[in-house]
């Protein structure tokens, strides 16, 4: 007896593990990915954060309790600080923050996040915008943080085939009035810089801009992979690095100086550590927190 094939946004859930948390914010994709993966045979923990920037944060919060509760599913919810700032990247961090914790605690590494392509375009376009360099490929299927083990299984489908998902199955969900202030980058990038560039381009930008977001982080896996030895080395040889290519040299420095412990690395602090491999120049450059790498006896190393 044949039986009809999954549906797309099922069927990219095939490889996720068997136990696992799932962020849940109550919007159209976090709980279609919730019915999915329930309809796929999991049982998920159920996580929300409430960042606490609306007066109505809180029915969010019970209203994705209550959606846990239906699916006979555990609940944990966290929420930011009143004195929290209200920027995208601390109630990023603290929402990661949240996960990671709960990760440790119920010793369960993996994280399910229902972002999708157009999240994906519109954040290699904001670290394409904020001169992201090596690291502008937009978001990875699998990345880690820490301990916490982070799966977008939805990077390859659209909102809009999400959206038709949850219509088809009569799901309902909460509007975040949020998602539509222009404040905030992303939003900004949402609601006008892509619809400009939609009417003003091609109509096809969003699907050129995923395209090349997966061509730089296939490209990206690799010469990190080519980068991977010289990376973790405490010392960077300036023969060696003199004779790659420039491509080459510019990402082993990169990593190679993540791996030390330097953070907030520019393309300048880059150029700078790679002019080191020219013996006419001064053998020592300034980098942040106060460290600095230094050449000395044909060997790069940081201070």
């Amino acid at each position: 007896m044949s039986t009809s094939p999954l549906h797309p946004c099922e069927a990219a859930l095939a490889s996720l593990p068997d136990k696992l948390l799932v962020g849940v914010s109550g919007g159209v994709d976090s709980v279609a990915l919730l019915h999915a993966l329930v309809a796929t045979g999991r049982k998920p923990v159920v996580l929300h954060f409430d960042h606490g920037w609306r007066t109505d944060s809180a029915d969010d919060a019970a209203w994705v309790k209550k959606l846990a509760v239906r699916y006979d599913l555990k609940f944990i919810g966290g929420k930011t600080p009143r004195a929290a700032k209200k920027r995208e990247t601390d109630a990023r961090g603290a929402r990661y923050a949240f996960f990671a914790t709960t990760a440790r605690r119920l010793k369960i590494p993996d994280l399910i996040q229902a972002h999708h392509a157009d999240d994906q375009v519109e954040t290699f376009l904001m670290q394409l915008l904020r001169g992201t360099g090596a690291d502008g490929r937009g978001m990875d299927a699998v990345s880690q943080k820490g301990t916490l083990i982070v799966h977008r299984p939805w990077l390859g489908l659209w909102k809009k085939e999400i959206v038709a998902y949850a219509k088809a199955r009569k799901l309902t969900w909460r509007e975040d009035s949020t998602n539509t202030d222009v404040q905030h980058r992303r939003n900004r990038v949402r609601k006008r810089i892509l619809p400009y560039l939609k009417k003003q381009w091609s109509p096809q930008v969003a699907e050129n801009l995923l395209r090349a977001a997966e061509i730089a982080r296939a490209e990206g896996e690799w010469l990190d992979a080519l980068c991977a030895g010289a990376a973790e080395s405490a010392e960077l040889p300036v023969k060696a690095l003199r004779a790659s290519p420039v491509a080459q040299q510019r990402r082993t420095i990169l990593r190679w100086l993540q791996q030390r412990g330097v953070k907030d690395i520019s393309f300048a602090d880059v150029e700078a550590v790679r002019g080191l491999i020219d013996n006419r120049i001064p053998a020592k450059v300034n980098l942040s927190a106060g460290k600095f790498a230094r050449r000395r006896e044909g060997k790069i190393f940081v201070v």
